[in-house]
């Protein structure tokens, strides 16, 4: 058998082989972080809780129980100005630490895009002609036109747009003259979606309507 017939027949070994891997790497990664959340909950509350009562009072999977109530209290301490306000302060106090700042802020920013509070500062979907070429970029308009702004080097006719990386945390923003940017019928959630995965993961709308075909 020459390499040729060899490499033929495995094609299709090697497509199925595929198609299996990539359905089991993501459900492997996301009960791998689910139970590392857990973990880590467990050890940290669990030795706090150790701490104020006696070990004898407790049972294993009640640092993570107890977990739950403190980030939705924290959540909600979030919610008052007052208490924002200090947050702020501390966390300015943590980004001056050179290593930990740019952590820190990676993860921040990473999960704060894909949060409704950010997507809500996202005004519109558009494609953003990019030079040279006719080449173009998904993008969202965080500062439009049609509003009062206080960027005084931001002209009537000019708009803020926020181009999101593929694969990776961060994006840049430009400004540009309005008749650059394009408004597209796409929702913020359904753009994010295909910035993240360059576009290799389809919209729900879509994926609802193939699974209603299946």
């Amino acid at each position: 058998m020459n390499y040729n017939n060899w490499k033929s027949k495995m094609k299709p070994t090697s497509k199925t082989f595929l198609k299996g891997l990539m359905a089991i790497v993501p459900i492997t990664l996301t009960l791998y972080l689910l139970f590392w959340l857990v973990g880590t909950a467990e050890l940290a509350l669990g030795n706090i809780f150790k701490f104020f009562f006696p070990d004898s009072w407790y049972i294993t999977g009640l640092g993570f129980v107890l977990g739950l109530p403190v980030v939705f209290f924290v959540g909600t301490f979030l919610e008052s100005q007052t208490f924002r306000r200090r947050f702020n302060n501390i966390e300015q106090l943590v980004i001056k630490i050179p290593v930990v700042k740019t952590i820190y802020t990676a993860i921040r920013d990473f999960t704060s895009l894909f949060s409704s509070e950010q997507k809500g500062k996202f005004k519109q979907v558009v494609l953003v002609n990019v030079p040279p070429g006719n080449r173009q970029q998904i993008g969202f308009i965080t500062v439009s036109d049609s509003e009062e702004r206080s960027y005084t080097f931001i002209a009537d006719n000019q708009v803020a747009v926020f181009l999101p990386f593929s694969y990776q945390m961060g994006g840049t923003t430009v400004i540009m003259s309005r008749e650059n940017v394009a408004e597209i019928d796409m929702s913020v959630e359904d753009a994010l979606r295909f910035i993240a995965t360059a576009g290799v993961v389809g919209n729900v709308n879509d994926e609802k309507i193939k699974s209603e075909r299946v």
